[in-house]
């Protein structure tokens, strides 16, 4: 192994068994609670398939083109997400911008592992028949459990063990095994609650409504929304593909594996609404109900729903792998980046960064019972962790992150990356033009959007 296929550390770097368990890691980290809790309401909000269409566009040109750039940066640097940045550009402050990624992801788990033990508990409470219970009120009870000031943190804390004790096992024996294992669960439990919901009746209304464009429904407003999803629903610009690339190997192609990693990402958002939406048309659901539409809307669906009690279990079982796999790749960052910057083993990394995460995390969990009352610019806690983030700092990443590719490596250092051992790249002079004039600008426009500008 050169001194280029290590980090700055004497301990050689950790590698994938293959590449498509790095595919399917990444691909992971990109399918999460965004594509199920979050895609399906914004769609609904965004009046359907023109939505649709405007946010694969923005995959293509904007997603894209970030999660190259990130991989090619951490498999050069084969470091955490800081240092990486240190590697290519040693002089400069450049590597901020990797930190910043290390924050983003602790910030985002301590509050996405909330939403996660949420969904670990509707499917323990799905699998044991009790969550469809006919004299139920989904809606109260569902309020009930988040404002405990007990049960969310338990679920949270159970949620978090299981991802350190995935991390704790290191690259290839504990993050690559187990998402070869997750993410063809989740597709296999994909296709089942597809064929139960495409066969419900007035299906055809909820399909036609999410792929039929209505382009007339197209204002400023859902432009901007469909540009933030796609976005934020690939995880780029949390440093995570530069964590992920950097235990890649030379001869692994970057461009195809990318292609790849939307590819499964945009399959899994478009199966989840062509299960949820035929679901939502045949009960008789307002489409934009709102993020509620999992944990409130669905369990009144299964109730009435034959077979109800099973499909209830697929289904959650599906929100919780799916949020299972991205809190590992969200853990995985800080980790890395604790355990070489503190010159620490994996064993005692992930425990103490896991154990930091979830106590900060709990007060997110409180944030909708007891420590509801605690409002900062007019925010709860997991509130201001979500704004602070997913809208602030994660565009504004992305921004820098867009300027370190298209202008200080330049995409020419990226293409001699992409392009070892044989690796061609035959669109680099799109991507080039993309990473340098339009993805900037696209996310300097989401930044002033986040932040209330305009």
């Amino acid at each position: 192994m050169s001194s280029k296929e290590t980090s700055n550390t004497s301990v050689p770097r950790e590698q994938w068994g293959s590449r498509f368990g790095f595919l399917l890691a990444a691909a992971g980290s990109a399918v999460g609670l965004g594509n199920i809790w979050r895609f399906p309401f914004v769609v609904g909000e965004g009046g359907g398939a023109a939505f649709v269409l405007l946010y694969l566009g923005f995959v293509l040109l904007i997603g894209l083109p970030l999660m190259i750039g990130e991989i090619s940066i951490g498999r050069r640097g084969r470091a955490n997400a800081m240092d990486s940045y240190k590697i290519i550009q040693p002089n400069s402050k450049w590597y901020i911008n990797g930190f910043i990624g290390v924050i983003i992801n602790f910030m985002i788990l301590a509050f996405y592992s909330v939403v996660a033990g949420w969904a670990f508990y509707y499917f323990i409470l799905a699998l044991t028949g009790q969550l469809i219970a006919s004299d139920k009120d989904f809606e109260s009870s569902f309020s009930s459990f988040i404002s405990d000031p007990i049960m969310p943190i338990v679920w949270q804390t159970i949620l978090m063990t299981v991802v350190v004790l995935i991390v704790l096992r290191g690259v290839k024996k504990g993050i690559e095994k187990w998402n070869n294992i997750l993410m063809p669960t989740l597709f296999v439990l994909l296709l089942i609650l597809l064929f139960k919901s495409l066969t419900l009746e007035n299906a055809r209304e909820g399909i036609l409504f999410f792929l039929k464009p209505n382009f007339s429904a197209i204002n400023s407003g859902i432009i901007l929304a469909a540009l933030g999803q796609a976005f934020f629903s690939l995880s780029v610009a949390t440093g995570m593909y530069v964590t992920y690339g950097s235990y890649k190997r030379n001869e692994s192609s970057i461009a195809r594996n990318g292609g790849g990693i939307v590819l499964l990402d945009v399959l899994v958002a478009i199966m989840a609404g062509l299960i949820i939406f035929p679901a939502v048309f045949h009960f008789g659901i307002d489409p934009g109900r709102g993020p509620d539409l999992a944990f409130i809307t669905f369990p009144t669906i299964f109730r009435d729903m034959q077979f109800g009690i099973m499909f209830a279990g697929f289904f959650f079982f599906f929100v919780f792998v799916a949020a299972l796999t991205s809190a590992i790749s969200l853990l995985e960052v800080v980790v890395a980046f604790v355990k070489e910057k503190f010159k620490l083993s994996r064993k005692v990394a992930a425990p103490i960064t896991g154990a930091v995460i979830t106590l900060v995390g709990g007060f997110c969990a409180l944030s909708f019972g007891p420590l509801s009352h605690i409002k900062v610019f007019d925010r709860t806690i997991f509130g201001l962790f979500d704004f602070i983030a997913a809208e602030v700092l994660l565009p504004f990443s992305g921004l820098i992150l867009s300027i370190f590719i298209g202008w200080i490596w330049k995409p020419i250092g990226v293409k001699q990356e992409i392009e070892k051992e044989g690796n061609s790249f035959p669109l680099f002079k799109v991507w080039s033009f993309l990473i340098r004039f339009v993805v900037p600008i696209v996310i300097l426009i989401i930044l002033i959007d986040s932040i209330g500008i305009i």
